[in-house]
């Protein structure tokens, strides 16, 4: 995996262990946040991490997608337990809700 999508993961991890310092962060940027629970849209996630300088700002959104759908962040999260899935689906990738939660 790249850098960038080795912190989401962690942030993921940190997220499903409670976190409160990162909840908070997240839920301060806009994001619903709380223990096991994070939903976001894909552009603000992009942007978030950028600004946490996570990711290059070269790093473009078309290529972000692209990383990130070709990266096993899912695969890795079932291990802990949890997905990512879309909560919210409204027929494109940029407009649809994104949500990190446990499996069932």
């Amino acid at each position: 995996m790249s850098d960038w999508v080795d912190t989401l993961y962690r942030y993921c991890e940190g997220v499903l262990g409670g976190d409160q310092t990162l909840i908070e962060q997240l839920r301060d940027a806009g994001f619903d946040c709380r223990e096991g629970c994070w939903s976001f849209h894909l552009p603000a996630l992009h942007a978030w991490l950028g600004e946490q300088m996570v990711i290059q700002s070269a790093l473009d959104y078309p290529i972000f997608l692209q990383r990130l759908y070709a990266s096993d962040l899912n695969g890795l999260l079932a291990q802990r337990g949890a997905q990512i899935v879309i909560a919210d689906n409204h027929g494109k990738v940029s407009e649809s809700l994104y949500r990190l939660q446990r499996l069932p």
